[in-house]
């Protein structure tokens, strides 16, 4: 009887231990917001802190990155007011004329358009220059003035 008790209670045991379920053999897919594959388009690498400075005549310290779909925007340390540069890949004369403010003026004779708008008062004045070739956009935001932005696009263009 002792060994018919010893060897329900084996099997009783053997029943209550289970082997652990097995890890996922495949990671869950991330999301992600950028349309572009990684490395393609403009980064802020082609508008390091030193070439917007120089541009602008600001004395910038660093900068910040962000990708949003097809948007890249450079976010900038030292200006005393926020200067910001945005690439955005896929443009077309709709999507530029959609994001013209009304009050924006045209700047003739800058890649295939262009516009500028300033805003604020008269020692807090940002000033906006937007400007399209081809498929991509580029916009500088930064107390600096329209012709030092109109510069530092011209520059971009080139390095992108």
């Amino acid at each position: 009887m002792r060994i018919t008790l010893l060897a329900a209670a084996a099997v009783l045991l053997a029943g209550c231990t289970s082997e652990p379920e097995a890890a996922p053999t495949q990671a869950p897919a991330v999301q992600t917001t950028v349309e572009q594959p990684a490395g393609t388009g403009p980064t802020c690498a082609n508008a390091n802190s030193s070439v917007v400075g120089k541009a602008l005549n600001l004395r910038l310290q660093g900068q910040r990155e962000t990708v949003e779909k097809a948007v890249t925007t450079c976010n900038y340390v030292g200006a005393g007011m926020p200067v910001e540069v945005r690439f955005t890949t896929g443009a077309t004369a709709a999507s530029f004329a959609e994001g013209r403010p009304e009050k924006a003026k045209v700047v003739e004779g800058l890649f295939d358009e262009a516009y500028e708008a300033s805003a604020g008062g008269a020692e807090t004045v940002q000033h906006t220059v937007v400007a399209r070739k081809g498929k991509t956009q580029i916009a500088v935001v930064s107390p600096a003035g329209v012709e030092p932005s109109k510069k530092l696009i011209t520059e971009l263009f080139s390095r992108v």
